[in-house]
């Protein structure tokens, strides 16, 4: 479209949707320091981006994306369905978005939870970060970043500060369109999860002739009980599988 987020059943977890509609990156090791996060999430900066907007209640909406062409950008569909106006975010630039292209098998969040937005004004960089192969493996380190809120990883998220941040976790399996990543603490070496306002940022992994790929969308968090969910260890995110979507990408934006 052109432009002018429970209960869940999967696995009888309970689901939330990392789209953050306040202050504006994922949670971090209790023992490690802040700066070795945000240095990290500066790797990824480059081609790492907020998407900032209004929702069609006039709510404002805050959310990452991961710049994969000129003009277009992969974020996840439940950041962008209901916006009404808004714009990626690079540096000091802000780019209007002016057309938003939602997966056509997106229904709920746990499946086909991935978008692409196209901006007026090219980004402008020299690179774009590779997309995957498919030849990531399971039980491999993995790495996500975002513009999330952030908090220790054992009590879960409780400020933002619209600072880019990444950290590593491992990918555990496949469920449905999804990598799941457990949250938990020593069993990769920076400790993290994606927590509201990460949506939509990238996760990635290394293919098998090394190169580090996009691999997935930042898209939801999960638990088993009740809520409430901070992206806290004992917990789980989910990140839309790319792989599943290489053709649907190249026909939309031309990438392969």
């Amino acid at each position: 479209r052109r432009l002018a987020c429970h209960d869940a059943g999967m696995r009888g977890l309970v689901i939330y949707l990392v789209l953050a509609s306040s202050a504006l990156a994922g949670t971090i090791d209790d023992d490690i320091a802040d700066a070795r996060y945000r240095e990290y999430g500066e790797t990824f900066a480059p081609y790492t981006a907020r998407i900032v907007g209004v929702q069609t209640d006039d709510s404002p909406a805050f959310a990452t994306c991961t710049l994969v062409a000129p003009e277009w950008a992969l974020t996840a569909a439940h950041v962008v369905e209901e916006m009404a106006t808004c714009c990626v975010v690079t540096g000091k630039a802000a780019h209007k978005i002016d057309r938003i292209v939602v997966h056509p098998d997106y229904v709920r969040i746990f499946a086909d939870d991935i978008a692409l937005v196209h901006v007026e004004t090219p980004f402008g960089l020299k690179r774009y970060p590779p997309l995957t192969d498919g030849t990531e493996a399971v039980g491999s380190v993995c790495a996500a970043a975002g513009y999330g809120v952030t908090g220790p990883i054992t009590v879960g998220f409780t400020t933002g500060d619209a600072e880019i941040r990444a950290g590593t976790m491992v990918l555990d399996y496949i469920e449905g369109t999804n990598y799941i990543c457990k949250i938990d603490r020593g069993r990769s070496p920076l400790p993290f999860a994606i927590a509201p306002g990460d949506s939509g940022g990238g996760l990635y992994a290394a293919a098998s002739d090394g190169r580090t790929v996009l691999v997935g969308v930042n898209s939801f968090t999960s638990k088993r009980g009740k809520p409430p969910m901070r992206s806290a260890v004992g917990e789980e995110s989910g990140h839309t599988r790319v792989a599943l979507y290489l053709d649907w990408i190249h026909e939309v934006a031309g990438i392969r």
